[in-house]
């Protein structure tokens, strides 16, 4: 899996879990802890392994700077998120203002960032770059898993 492919399978999991928290249904806290964890696992890992990966390249590094500016927006979206009360009419609207804004910043990478990308990263690159990521996010993950009670 190369890194877009990669990246690509992350955006499909945060979409997915973005609308669930969105629809309102089931055990929302637990539905927005996951994708919590799961929007800052990415952003950490897309910003050291692919956007380092593009800072040689003018044109690809402003698009990765822009990303990293709306990470750091989704993430204080999603922190503020943190101390509403799930399902709540504040909570919501918070909560598509997320939405809205993951959207576009998903649709940007792909759309826009990807075809840079692949002007400045060769197959081989963006093979090992797949693999890295990969790894990266698991142990990312692993670290943000919340201890099981004993």
């Amino acid at each position: 899996m190369d890194i877009y492919q990669r990246i690509l399978k992350d955006h499909e999991t945060l979409r997915a879990l973005m609308d669930k928290a969105e629809k309102g249904k089931g055990d929302l806290r637990a539905v927005y802890d996951e994708l919590q964890r799961e929007l800052w696992a990415h952003a950490k890992v897309e910003e050291t392994v692919f956007y380092a990966a593009l800072a040689g390249s003018k044109e690809a590094r402003s698009e990765a700077k822009e990303g990293v500016n709306e990470h750091h927006l989704i993430n204080t979206l999603a922190d503020e998120l943190n101390s509403l009360e799930p399902g709540g009419e504040n909570w919501k609207a918070k909560v598509q203002v997320l939405g809205e804004l993951l959207r576009h910043h998903l649709d940007e990478e792909e759309e826009e960032l990807f075809e840079e990308a692949r002007e400045v990263l060769d197959d081989k690159r963006a093979k090992a770059l797949g693999a890295t990521f990969d790894e990266r996010k698991k142990h990312a993950l692993a670290a943000l898993a919340p201890l099981e009670a004993h």
